[in-house]
């Protein structure tokens, strides 16, 4: 399991959000379910017939994932707007 793909899943279970998202991201229905499945198995996730909800560990590997990917330095993730600058 990537850890983006992870991150993408327990997010969207965490704020109870659309499975579009992961669709958008280039995850099919088929790997949804696996990742779904294996985040059960790992027990990031608790299931019951009603609902789908992080669990304790579920909420740890989240936030342990968004510390890894958060972007500290902001030249990484602002580009220069060269077309209208000045010369």
């Amino acid at each position: 399991m990537h850890e983006k793909e992870l991150f993408l899943l327990l997010n969207v279970i965490k704020k109870n959000g659309d499975i579009q998202r992961l669709v958008r991201e280039g995850i099919n229905y088929n790997q949804i379910a696996e990742l779904t499945n294996e985040a059960i198995s790992k027990q990031f996730v608790t299931y019951n017939e009603k609902k789908i909800e992080l669990s304790a560990l579920g909420m740890a590997k989240l936030e342990e994932i968004r510390n890894n990917y958060k972007r500290k330095n902001k030249e990484e993730w602002i580009e220069k707007d060269k077309k209208n600058q000045l010369i």
